[in-house]
């Protein structure tokens, strides 16, 4: 009782915490090749909080967001906990296959009328355990004590040991058979740290992309902003030479009207920012009334690591992907595990033969903790289950059966989809390099158009049309070569997720940018 009392909730508590701790550390080192420290809980003290008490904006580097969304993100906390329950759920199955204790107690006084009155105490301990090959074996103690209220005397005792053992023989029989809730159980928590493991790359992947397309668009922002400048200032020369008699009222509309549009530019511009810089705090976990100031640094870094060609081949990449791919390999063992259900549905379809032997032993005579080896009982039989009604276990049989070819039908559907990410994510790149070269050679030839027609008109010897234009249109090729610089790391970055080839920090979503993409090994 004593001990009983003494397992708090909190116990329990830490106790389940220490037991899944470990089997997420064994299985880390299986999936990923390290064991890794893991925690359910949410941290305490996150930028969440501290923004809530700190005026004015924050800023954030791109490493510094990937640790905000790793300690605020809601669904980077609910995959920790499916983890979690995966590995709880095995301890679950685990128990079975120990040694399991029970014990209590009772106390009650009953009589008849004012003639009899007895008082009785008792009390009994057992210990079960299941072996791996179905064997079942059981053993209780039994103590009971009387005592005559009315009559007075001391406590008569009994007690009695009881051991069964119970062993199937054809239904439920074998390692294979027995063992397969725990089998199931241990593979449910591979897959939930390779599903976790796919997560963070995933999600890893998406916050770099959220934030370099959130700084690229800082980065427009202040392009257009200046080509609203330079059309202003251009505006207020114009107006200022149709005052003097030296350019025609149709000059001074078209710098009016390309003003209004820069300036319409710019205000959409704004929008489009603050837009996506408000999903950006979602997807951190942040509220959208935080005021954040993203690094633009971290554009320089990308435009700095430049754009060349991936090498390696499509069939090559695709074949990687399905080699190296957590979600593609779950899919793969998936089958197995519908194989295995089938054999299980069949072995239910046979009949039950159980063999069992019972023990008992009861105490001497008046010597309720004394047990008389004297006196054992024992019996050994079969017991046997023709089980002619096998309507639920034919219906479950059929089923294992349909979901066999589901599971393959998913691992096809897997690959497939795997290659199309792979082949989508190739045709990004090539498509994101072939606008960068289009678009810096753009963004030259318009540089020299403007400066030539800026000369040309100040000479009078082109209209202002030509010069806005020719302003538009380097404006435009600047936001475009921006773009496809963004648009080739993003999809660089997505092919090494597609190649599960994102290593990240033991903990956390941080990995090294300037990883090299993975590669097929070569034939020796």
């Amino acid at each position: 009782m004593l001990v009983a009392a003494c397992w708090s909730p909190t116990a329990n508590r830490d106790s389940a915490d220490a037991q899944v701790y470990s089997i997420l550390a064994k299985t880390a080192q299986t999936v990923t090749g390290e064991a890794r420290p893991f925690a359910v809980e949410r941290p305490t003290d996150t930028l969440r909080r501290r923004l809530a008490d700190k005026p004015g904006p924050s800023r954030l580097t791109l490493t510094q967001a990937l640790d905000v969304a790793a300690e605020n993100s809601r669904e980077f906390q609910r995959q920790k906990e499916q983890l979690y329950l995966a590995a709880l759920n095995l301890t679950r199955s685990q128990h079975d296959f120990v040694f399991r204790f029970g014990g209590g107690g009772n106390a009650e006084v009953a009589g008849q009328s004012d003639e009899t009155a007895d008082a009785a105490i008792g009390d009994d301990l057992s210990a079960s355990a299941t072996s791996v090959t179905g064997t079942r074996l059981v053993a209780s103690f039994a103590n009971t004590f009387l005592r005559s209220v009315i009559h007075g005397g001391s406590f008569d005792g009994s007690s009695i040991l009881n051991l069964t053992l119970t062993q199937p023989l054809l239904r439920g029989a074998g390692r294979r058979i027995v063992r397969e809730p725990l089998t199931q159980a241990e593979r449910d928590v591979v897959y939930a740290m390779r599903d976790f493991e796919r997560f963070r790359a995933d999600f890893a992947t998406s916050v770099v992309g959220d934030y370099w397309n959130v700084v690229a668009q800082v980065a427009d922002l202040a392009n257009v902003e200046a080509n609203y400048q330079s059309l202003a200032q251009s505006r207020e020369q114009i107006e200022e030479l149709y005052r003097a008699g030296r350019r025609t009222i149709t000059d001074l509309g078209r710098a009016k009207q390309s003003e209004y549009s820069a300036d319409a530019q710019r205000v959409a511009a704004k929008n489009r920012l603050q837009t996506s810089l408000d999903r950006f705090k979602l997807t951190l976990g942040l509220p959208v009334t935080a005021e954040l100031d993203l690094d633009s640094a971290e554009l320089d870094q990308v435009k700095a690591r430049g754009v060349e060609a991936v090498q390696i081949d499509e069939r090559a990449a695709v074949d990687l992907a399905l080699e190296r791919r957590f979600d593609h390999r779950t899919a793969v063992d998936e089958v197995e595990d519908a194989g295995r259900r089938i054999l299980v549905a069949e072995d239910a379809l046979t009949m039950a033969l159980d063999f069992s032997v019972a023990l008992n032993v009861p105490s001497e005579s008046g010597k309720g903790l004394n047990l008389d080896w004297s006196r054992v009982n024992w019996a050994a039989g079969f017991e046997l289950d023709l089980a002619l009604d096998k309507l639920a276990e034919r219906n479950a049989y059929r089923s294992s059966l349909i979901a066999f070819d589901a599971a393959i039908r998913a691992r096809e559907a897997s690959g497939d989809q795997i290659a199309a990410d792979v082949r989508s994510s190739l045709r990004n790149i090539r498509s994101a390099m072939d606008t960068y070269r289009i678009q810096s050679v753009a963004v030259d030839l318009a540089t020299q158009r403007v400066e030539a027609t800026t000369d040309l008109y100040d000479a009078g010897r082109v209209e202002a049309l030509e010069k806005l234009d020719a302003q538009d249109a380097l404006l435009q090729a600047q936001l475009d070569l921006t773009r496809a610089t963004v648009d080739y790391a993003i999809a660089r970055l997505q092919l090494m997720n597609d190649l599960e080839g994102i290593r990240l920090e033991s903990h956390g979503l941080r990995f090294d940018q300037a990883l090299p993409m993975p590669q097929p090994k070569t034939a020796e």
